[in-house]
């Protein structure tokens, strides 16, 4: 089941893909957490991306007659493609709450399918912050629904976690609360998701993955 048309996250993909063959990011949003979960496709991309690498992925987007724009009120560079946002962070631009900078200079990342993609730990942390922010919209809905099937897809490192949690501040009874309180979410990752009782044993697993 997808939450997006088919074509418009094909052809995200296809751009990503294409992306990749010529430009070395780190790659963060609902794509990062569909190549750990294979779950739901994403219609947006966004990733990190080093200075030295930059002017590279300018020259990528320009070949399609695109430019890299900087978005001042949101401290991050844009490009507009087909319908899909591409939204880029570099170490000096990035207004997310696990920078850019501490990505790379901390390697909070490692090689998933032949992508650099953060760790699920992190990944964790960008969603629910995100989530926050958009809870009642249909990103929102997208946002709990990565943050739900990346706890059931991954194991987590758990004294990572508890280190990120603390470093940037994380409200945790959020997390729980999203776990506890959704409904729809579960059924685009979990097949027995109109199951109650199937549903009630996965919300409680999914706390004991979080507990600690």
């Amino acid at each position: 089941m997808e939450l997006w048309n088919d074509l418009i996250t094909d052809k995200s993909k296809e751009i990503l893909f294409e992306l990749k063959k010529s430009v070395t990011f780190v790659l963060i949003g609902g794509w990062a957490i569909w190549l750990y979960s294979q779950a739901v496709k994403s219609k947006d991309i966004d990733f990190y991306i080093n200075f030295d690498d930059f002017f590279k992925m300018q020259n990528f987007f320009l070949n399609f007659g695109l430019s890299v724009d900087f978005n001042s009120k949101l401290n991050k560079y844009e490009v507009k493609m087909e319908g899909i946002d591409i939204d880029i962070y570099t170490p000096n631009h990035c207004n997310l709450i696990v920078s850019c900078d501490d990505v790379f200079k901390k390697k909070l990342f490692k090689g998933v399918s032949e992508f650099n993609v953060v760790l699920p730990e992190v990944l964790l942390l960008l969603k629910l912050n995100a989530e926050k922010q958009r809870d009642n919209t249909i990103k929102g809905f997208k946002d709990r629904t990565d943050i739900l099937s990346l706890i059931y897809s991954v194991e987590f490192d758990k004294k990572l976690l508890i280190k990120l949690i603390e470093n940037y501040k994380i409200d945790l009874e959020h997390l729980r609360d999203i776990i506890k309180g959704s409904g729809k979410e579960y059924s685009y990752f979990f097949e027995n998701a109109e199951d109650l009782r199937e549903l009630k044993k996965l919300k409680l697993s999914l706390l004991k993955k979080i507990r600690f």
